[in-house]
């Protein structure tokens, strides 16, 4: 096999830790975001930036749609402390600490993983997707978590989250793990 090294342009933040707190305040100040998220529940995933020109570029605040399954992008010029474009888009953004922690808790109160001793503060998780569409979970935010005891490299046990209806899915022994099911 022949490799050819990639040329690799890095780039830092657009703003620091400070700016995208601000940006996240104009976001959900601005009206045209409050009118696009009037009675639903929702949650600002992070900040990263969008290009609005060769040379223009602004803090794109990402908000996810629990409500509606969609996310919510705004850019917003902080210089002007406006609001320059509001996009409602269907796909399902980084997953956040905040849901990562929420979905454990989660599946604390659900109990299930409790009968097999698994360390609920090892979880760490992906999202995915069902691609049933005829499934009632379609389009919902799903978190499939991973557990075990830290001292193993691999998980003991998982749980599969419905952040949009807030419930935990399936929750068990990973099979094959600790002589479990194959």
């Amino acid at each position: 096999m022949t490799t050819t090294p990639v040329a690799v342009q890095s780039s830092e933040p657009i703003v620091d830790e400070a700016g995208s707190r601000r940006a996240a305040e104009l976001a959900l100040q601005s009206e045209d975001v409050t009118r696009e998220l009037t009675e639903r529940r929702y949650e600002v995933i992070g900040v990263g930036s969008a290009a609005t020109g060769r040379d223009a570029e602004y803090p794109l605040v990402i908000i996810y749609d629990y409500t509606e399954n969609l996310a919510v992008e705004v850019a917003v010029d902080l210089d002007a402390g406006a609001v320059r474009e509001v996009r409602r888009r269907r796909y399902q953004p980084q997953l956040s600490a905040s849901e990562e922690r929420r979905a454990i808790e989660l599946v604390r109160q659900d109990g299930r993983l409790s009968a097999h001793g698994s360390d609920l503060e090892s979880g760490s998780g992906i999202l995915v997707e069902d691609v049933d569409f005829r499934s009632p979970r379609h389009g919902h935010r799903l978190l499939d978590l991973r557990f075990g005891p830290r001292t193993r490299r691999l998980p003991s046990a998982f749980a599969v989250v419905d952040l949009t209806d807030r419930d935990v899915v399936r929750a068990g022994p990973v099979p094959g793990a600790h002589g479990g099911a194959s």
